[in-house]
């Protein structure tokens, strides 16, 4: 996919400085750029890659020098990010609708118009997916599942009985949607399974990563809002709420019934305990473990978490304590000498 200099500039809002008939075959970073390409240099720290570059063009602000050809806009790194929807391989192409006929649908399952069903997918009774929705290779949705319009599920996904997908979600490859929360109980001499019988309910504009898991209630519904968006290898539990636009970091663990509120942000390896609430714009530092309650606005790091500010001071002086050490034992010999005068 190539577009001259004049078309791109046109579709990210900047002013060309430059030949407008410049073919632009790919987008790279500034560093490993060359010939065909087109980078941004997104603030002044990288500006010098400029002199530098093997890039045919630049995405730059309007107050930097450059002798290459260029579009000035205000803000590079979206405008980069623009080109980079413009070059992005449209759905159509790479899922064009249509059935595999190696897919196994049920005489009772519904599918929407232009859906893309692929190769060894599995659809099974009572299951409603939407119009536009893709289907990827060895997908299964086992037995009354809805897919709303316009999803985009990758391969090998799974999504177990009675789970509701929303509109305009994106589930990549081996996420599992609805296996059974990890609930037992235990007596003198056995453990037993408490039966899940709940749901996941995920909204609209939801998208989850690779190998992420969200386990189905015991009872009710776990519940994933509109626009969260879920990185991969993430753990949530059942009956878990997660409220609208909050963003998941890879290897983050929810533990069971834990209420996470709106415009949450977790970094990576963050753990939740059960039955917890997490406040609504809270920030959660990497490899964080929290418990209890966080109320809204906080920013919070460490195991166990607490704020932000105090624990980089606190691993401040971690990093000190070799030597508070052989203070302190200075300060002790001084203190037994002046004892012994």
């Amino acid at each position: 996919m190539s577009f001259d200099l004049k078309t791109i500039a046109e579709r990210i809002g900047g002013d060309l400085d430059g030949p407008a008939d410049l073919m632009i075959h790919r987008l790279a970073g500034i560093e490993r750029a060359s010939g065909g390409d087109l980078s941004y240099v997104g603030s002044r720290k990288f500006a010098v890659h400029i002199a530098t570059t093997s890039a045919s063009a630049l995405i730059l602000g309007p107050d930097l020098e450059c002798a290459l050809p260029c579009i000035r806009v205000e803000d590079p790194g979206l405008a980069f990010t623009r080109a980079l929807h413009l070059f992005a391989p449209r759905r159509e192409e790479l899922f064009p609708p249509g059935v595999d006929d190696s897919a196994r649908i049920d005489t009772g399952a519904e599918l929407g118009v232009d859906v893309h069903i692929g190769a060894n997918a599995v659809i099974g009774p009572g299951c409603r997916v939407g119009d536009r929705v893709v289907v990827g290779a060895g997908t299964v949705l086992q037995p009354g599942v809805e897919i709303g319009s316009d999803s985009l599920l990758y391969p090998n996904v799974s999504i177990q009985h009675g789970c509701v997908i929303g509109e305009r979600a994106i589930i990549h490859c081996g996420a599992v949607i609805g296996s059974d929360g990890f609930g037992y109980a235990r007596e003198p001499e056995c453990v037993h399974k408490i039966p899940q019988i709940g749901i996941v309910r995920i909204g609209n504009d939801v998208e989850i990563g690779a190998n992420s898991c969200i386990d189905r209630a015991t009872a009710g519904e776990t519940l994933i809002a509109d626009n969260v968006k879920i990185d991969n290898l993430v753990q949530v539990a059942h009956n878990v709420e997660l409220g609208e636009r909050t963003a998941i970091s890879a290897q983050t663990g929810i533990s069971g019934s834990t209420r996470v509120g709106r415009d949450v942000i977790m970094a990576g390896q963050v753990g939740l305990a059960d039955h917890m609430s997490v406040g609504d714009g809270v920030m959660i530092g990497a490899q964080s473990g929290l418990h209890g309650r966080v109320a809204a606005g906080r920013i919070v790091s460490g195991s166990p978490a607490r704020d932000h500010k105090d624990w980089m001071r606190m691993n401040g002086h971690l990093a000190r304590l070799e030597r508070y050490a052989r203070e302190i034992a200075e300060l002790k010999r001084r203190v037994e000498e002046l004892e012994n005068e």
